[in-house]
């Protein structure tokens, strides 16, 4: 018998389709009642931008973390541990797996919502070690672990800024690879034959919130809802009718219901990444990135041309979110 013909990896898969239907960094068409949130005034255009751009990509990392649930419900995958800590990592191997510079920065940005939720709190609440996530900290960490398991030069200035210890990046190369052969054999059998499609139903659900309809039109603009759809359908043997919700919630949070098989996307929780970016900004005047280039991304925009995903500085690791479920 001869060599079965390769196949390609369902994860690379997942990951190609979601750089294939992404907007990242696209123009938001604003709606006339939208608002953004009261402390872009305290900051710079090119700051907001960044901002808003940042809630953009925790949110792209949050669906994706959500995603992950439904694939343990819809498929009754076993899951040896927290099942949050099996997400997390699952999330963020998609991302990496696409190679694009678009999906390195959501990332980055993924491991500083931790960092930054983690000081937001310092002051404000006990640790919660009873909570099904991990802790904020060791959630970004784990994070870093990832991204230096898959690219350790290209992530080599963000490990050194935290002072990411060297014998641990060493161990996260073999770690990455062993977290990628595990969830590429739990995946497999589920993956979908050539042709097979799955419908979704996608809703961007109204808010009478200035604030929070300003971050609609952000993530229905850049199709967030659509890059989730088009990444599973045809990548994994998903029945009908999932539904991808973002709606207002009444709060900052993100979750999967196997039930009623749907995801929901918080708009608070974008409201909340970016309050979170934009203070960071007031609170550190000298992180500004130079002046040359805050004037480029403030023509871009006059101009009606969306400035592109910039990474961050990782020396200051910083940027707000909440859990996501």
């Amino acid at each position: 018998m001869g060599s079965m013909p390769s196949r390609r990896s369902p994860m690379r898969t997942v990951a190609a389709l979601a750089v294939a239907t992404s907007l990242l960094g696209g123009q938001p068409a604003r709606a006339v009642e939208a608002k953004p949130p009261e402390l872009y005034g305290e900051i710079t255009a090119e700051q907001a931008a960044e901002a808003d751009q940042f809630a953009l990509n925790n949110a792209i990392a949050t669906v994706f973390h959500e995603a992950g649930h439904m694939l343990i419900s819809e498929f009754s995958l076993p899951v040896l541990g927290k099942e949050e800590d099996a997400v997390d990592a699952l999330a963020v191997l998609l991302l990496l797996e696409a190679e694009d510079e678009d999906f390195n920065s959501v990332v980055e940005d993924w491991a500083n919502v931790w960092f930054l939720t983690a000081s937001a709190k310092e002051d404000e609440e006990d640790v919660a070690f009873w909570d099904s996530h991990g802790l904020d900290e060791q959630r970004a960490y784990s994070t870093v672990c990832l991204m230096v398991g898959k690219d350790k030069k290209r992530f080599h200035d963000f490990a050194q800024s935290i002072e990411y210890p060297e014998y641990r990046a060493e161990e996260c190369l073999v770690e990455y690879q062993s977290l990628l052969r595990s969830w590429e054999k739990v995946l497999g059998p589920h993956e979908a034959a050539k042709g097979d499609k799955t419908a979704f139903k996608i809703t961007y659900a109204p808010t009478k919130d200035p604030r929070l309809a300003h971050f609609r039109d952000l993530i229905k603009a850049a199709g967030v809802m659509e890059m989730v759809a088009a990444a599973f359908s045809g990548s994994y043997k998903l029945k009908d009718g999932i539904k991808l919700t973002a709606a207002e919630c009444g709060e900052a949070n993100a979750f999967w219901s196997a039930d009623d098989r749907e995801m929901t996307l918080c708009y608070e929780d974008l409201l909340n990444s970016a309050e979170l970016d934009a203070q960071w900004y007031i609170d550190n005047p000298d992180g500004e990135e130079d002046s040359a280039e805050d004037e480029e991304a403030v023509e871009d925009r006059d101009a009606g041309q969306p400035s592109p995903p910039r990474v961050r500085d990782a020396g200051s690791p910083r940027a707000g979110g909440s859990r996501s479920g």
